[in-house]
């Protein structure tokens, strides 16, 4: 059985399979379904849940598929993003891991992460999700203040939202993790900080803190807009940052990317793997494949997704732009780069003329605070990690 591969994927099979054994993938499944959508969402999502059995089965038949076509490849960390995984059926979620564990070889599995809308889960769900092996769950709270969340569309409260990460620890999940929001109309930073605080005293081992993102059309957008609410100023929210960066630690939640804490070992192993430029497969509407040179991102378009239309995106890469991308996802890492690595690795690919072009410009930086050189190690600086999109945009 072999997956609907178009041209530029089928012509490169063999060096899929290749890219697929090389190491351990991660394999990430995007469930598109929702109760309602959010404000300021612009991800491929629908509330027209008559669709779910057939892209349910879609996923189910993929799955097997690309396990097939690659040769049941070694996965060591699966993701379930969305839209919301938790309105997947437990006959649903038992089939597709099902085939997940039938179709790829798990035996190397560190990390079985779901996310999950604080509205949409149960204490039974929960814990079935838990006996099939899933031990990670992330939890979209966004902010703990009823008005704020009413804002954004979200269809949970604050009090629900903390009740589901204690029914995630009642259902034997020791891996938690939540979503807080910066940036949104009407936020104060005493609040923000307020609201880590109370989810990092819920005992969970992560939190990812994102900026708020109004690029695309949206609802919120359209608000905003038409001057019925108002943004955070730059400034404002560089405060939040800031605060943030300086209380989570005092609370156990340490920095190791520029959006997440974590407690020791708490970091989420399967979006590491994005920052290290790892292998990964992804399947559902919308989702992006990563194997060696290549890059392909299946159609956002559910309906066309289900019944196997639509255009994918498919991308090879030369040698110079992979080289790129490596500072550009390391550098968002606390860790760093190791940039003796990356020099040997151009000198190989008879690229160091870029690499050191690149490094004159982050000593520059070093001298007005943002990168910290320690040895062959770069790693942006706490005030560097708020000014990352300037800095980050010489690999682009």
């Amino acid at each position: 059985m072999t997956p609907d591969l178009p041209p530029a994927l089928a012509e490169r099979l063999p060096a899929l399979r290749s890219a697929a054994h090389a190491e351990p993938l991660g394999l990430y499944l995007h469930i598109p379904f929702c109760l309602d959508r959010c404000t300021y969402c612009s991800f491929a999502t629908t509330r027209d849940r008559s669709l779910q059995p057939e892209t349910t089965a879609r996923l189910l038949q993929q799955v097997r598929a690309w396990g097939a076509a690659l040769e049941r490849p070694a996965v060591d960390t699966l993701y379930l993003g969305g839209g919301t995984p938790s309105l997947l059926s437990a006959a649903e979620m038992a089939d597709l891991t099902a085939a997940l564990r039938e179709s790829f070889d798990l035996s190397p599995l560190t990390e079985a992460t779901f996310e999950a809308n604080p509205g949409t889960v149960d204490l039974a769900w929960l814990r079935q999700a838990r006996d099939l092996g899933w031990d990670r769950v992330s939890l979209g709270v966004q902010a703990l203040d009823d008005v704020l969340l009413a804002r954004l569309g979200r269809i949970h409260g604050a009090a629900q939202a903390l009740e589901a990460l204690d029914l995630a620890e009642r259902a034997g999940f020791r891996r938690r993790s939540a979503d807080l929001m910066v940036g949104i109309p009407g936020q104060s930073l005493s609040k923000v900080v307020d609201d880590a605080r109370t989810l990092a005293a819920t005992g969970l081992d992560h939190l990812s803190v994102y900026l708020l993102d109004l690029d695309k059309a949206c609802p919120l957008r359209a608000e905003i807009d038409a001057g019925r609410l108002a943004l955070p100023s730059e400034d404002e929210v560089a405060d939040v940052f800031e605060a943030l960066q300086a209380e989570l630690p005092s609370l156990g939640l340490a920095p190791y990317e520029i959006s997440n804490y974590a407690l020791p070992g708490g970091e989420s192993i399967h979006n590491t793997r994005y920052w290290e430029r790892r292998p990964y497969l992804g399947l559902g509407p919308s989702a992006a494949s990563q194997m060696g040179a290549f890059r392909w991102t299946e159609t956002s378009v559910i309906p066309a997704w289900a019944e196997g239309r639509g255009a994918l995106e498919f991308q090879e890469l030369d040698p110079a732009e992979a080289l790129a991308e490596l500072p550009l996802l390391g550098l968002r890492l606390h860790r760093g780069v190791d940039w003796g690595a990356l020099h040997r690795k151009a000198e190989g690919l008879n690229l160091r003329p870029l690499t050191d072009g690149w490094e004159a410009r982050l000593r520059a930086f070093a001298r007005e605070g943002l990168v910290l050189w320690e040895g062959d190690r770069v790693r942006l600086t706490a005030r560097g990690m708020l000014m990352s999109n300037g800095i980050l945009q010489m690999f682009v």
